[in-house]
Parts: C-alpha cells; structure tokens; sequence
C-alpha cells in the first residue's frame, strides 16, 4: 500500500541517524539536509545550549504526533462546519431556487433537534457521543433511565466520551456506571479538545457553538453515508487517546491522578494556566491547589523546575 502524502514514516537511514545521535557518536550538523525528515516529525531537535541535533525519546514523539494528528480533527471539523454557508451561497445564485439536497443542514430550534435525534437512536445500533459540558443533573438522570432501559432491551451499543473534569461530578459518574453495568455501553475521558457531537447509524450531529459564545446551539445535522463515515473515524481517533472510565482496571489510576497528569502533559506542551483550567474544566483555585501538590511530590519551588524533573526523570526511564 502506498501512504499518503504526508503520512509519518522512517527510512532505515532516518532509524541509523536517530540512533546515532541518541548516543552522542553522530558529527553532524543541526543543519544537515539528511535530518528533515526527523526533524519534521519532532524526532530531532536543535539542543539550545550546543546548538547541535538532539533526539527526543519514543514516548515523547508519540505524543507529539497524536497531538498533530489531532490537531488536524479539529481543523477538519471547522471546514465541515463551513459546509453550510458553501451550499448557503450556491442557493442564492440558483435563480431563487434551492439545492435538491439534506446531506448537511443546519438547525436552530431545540425542539426539532430532539425529534430527529430521537428518531434517528430509534433506528441505530451504535451511537457515539461526545459531551464536552456539564451536562444538566435533572435532564441526565432522566436520560439515565431511558438510555438503561434501551440499552437492557438489547440492540444498540453507546459510547460516550467527556472531559477528564467530568469524572469528579457525580452525575456524569453515576450515569458512565449506570450504563456501563448494562454491558452495553462504554464511557471514557479525555483531556484532550473534541468537538461536542452525537453520532448515529443514519445521522450525526455537530454543535455549532464554541464556548463562550452566544446563548442559542444551533446544530450541524449530516445525514450523507461518506460524511457520516468519516465523522466515525474523526471519532475513534479521540476515542483510542481517551482513558477508559468503567469498567476500570485494579491498577488505573485515581481521578486526582488524572487530572495531575493532564495538566503536566498540557504544561510540557506549551499551554498557559487559562488554556488548563478552560479545557480541563477546573477553576483557577483547583488549578493552583494541583500545582502546589506537584512541586510539593517532585520537591521543587517553581513551575520550570517541576518541568525541568519531569522531563529528567521520563528521559531516564526511556533510557533504563
């Protein structure tokens, strides 16, 4: 099979270079043309202090690329949602008419998004949904006992992602166990950005809304089988660098380790206090309360050097 464009690969002399350089027997260049492939990768860098190449381990190039990967979800997901206003345009120049399509449609009133999503779970096997919100404790455990007794009937299968915060309110706790007791429906979480959807066999559904925007959600409803397809695995990408919920492994670790690990993981990346607390949901004063927990366990006095152990102590263990 041929990889696309742009597809992540190594050539065997990409493999020789980087293992070179992992042990410090390379001569080369941090300019050298043979490293562009590694360096377009994040395989290799340029060491501020020497100024030569440095190679970052594998687990810190995975991470990397699955960021990548996932950065372009989400800038997919932004031209679908400029599908719209394309098919808005051709109906205006068509002499006052209108296309002869529903593949992509946008609808604004609550009430007749509940009736077609509701129509189209009555008629799939497998629903995927993504909540990125808190979602309203009355209106949740109202679902709870519809979505229970469904998924008891048998036929249908759910999949239900949220943001790691979500783990410490109990009523998304108590509807991810309720629902996983069926053994019919899997909850995970992630702290990664993902767009709020709901997928069916027939139909899929978008928010157009981005947070702190506006007070209506209009929806992007898809009803084309290729759309439909793709935003199945748009999906699963998310899904497979999400954390299981229930039922959970003897040895997982705890909600507050969690979150711990999702903001070390965001500050080694690059990302500021409001960009943590925004996308993990915490308020600035949890945020402080985790930080000073961490400098206090990896014993340091400030954010660069609790940076600083992290990485000297994931380097070690790759090494070992």
């Amino acid at each position: 099979m041929v990889p696309e464009a742009g597809d992540p690969s190594l050539s065997d002399d990409d493999v020789r270079l980087y293992w070179e350089i992992r042990r410090g027997d390379d001569d080369l260049s941090a300019d050298d043309p043979r490293l562009e492939n590694l360096r377009s990768l994040g395989v290799v860098f340029t060491e501020p202090l020497t100024g030569r190449p440095g190679a970052r381990p594998p687990h810190r190039v995975e991470r990397e690329l699955i960021r990548r990967e996932l950065d372009e979800v989400e800038r997919r997901l932004r031209r679908i949602r400029r599908i719209p206003s394309v098919l808005g345009a051709l109906d205006q120049v068509a002499s006052g008419g209108r296309c002869d399509t529903d593949a992509v449609e946008i609808v604004k009133a609550p009430a007749v998004v509940d009736h077609l999503l509701h129509n189209a779970i009555e008629a799939s096997s497998v629903i995927w949904s993504s909540q990125t919100r808190p979602r309203h404790a009355e209106r949740l455990a109202v679902s709870a006992v519809r979505d229970v007794a469904i998924l008891k009937a048998g036929g249908v299968r759910y999949r239900s992602l949220y943001p790691a915060s979500a783990r410490s309110r109990a009523p998304e706790a108590d509807y991810a166990r309720m629902t996983a007791e069926t053994g019919a429906a899997e909850s995970r979480t992630s702290s990664r950005r993902f767009p709020r959807m709901i997928i069916t066999d027939t139909l899929g559904m978008i928010s157009d809304r981005r947070r702190g925007e506006g007070g209506s959600e209009p929806a992007i409803v898809v009803r084309d089988p290729a759309l439909l397809a793709w935003l199945r695995e748009e999906y699963e990408l998310h899904w497979e660098a999400s954390d299981p919920w229930f039922p959970a492994p003897e040895d997982s670790p705890s909600n507050r380790e969690l979150v711990e690990r999702d903001i070390l993981r965001m500050l080694s990346g690059g990302s500021t206090r409001e960009a943590i607390t925004r996308t993990l949901d915490i308020s600035p004063r949890t945020y402080t309360t985790y930080m000073a927990a961490l400098r206090e366990r990896f014993r340091v006095r400030t954010n660069e050097q609790l940076m600083y152990e992290l990485g000297r102590r994931r380097d070690t263990a790759a090494d070992g």
